[in-house]
């Protein structure tokens, strides 16, 4: 699962996004189909939605994960 900080990669055309918001729900749809996350790719001015079902597919992929910060 996805989370925000994390870098993803477009299989199709190389584009890097990096990941603005937790995993949303349309509500309407069941499954990856109806869930998605905002991603601010670097060919678009303003954050897209990214249906999870272009992780899952492997049309997208993570290639970096967000580091977890700890409150000590």
């Amino acid at each position: 699962m996805v989370q925000p900080g994390d870098l993803i990669r477009d299989k199709n055309d190389g584009d890097l996004g990096l990941v603005m918001s937790e995993v949303r729900s349309y509500g309407t749809v069941e499954g990856p189909g109806g869930e998605y996350v905002l991603v601010k790719w670097a060919l678009f001015r303003a954050p897209q939605r990214l249906i999870m079902s272009a992780i899952h597919n492997g049309w997208v992929e993570v290639i970096s994960e967000a580091e977890e910060t700890t409150n000590r």
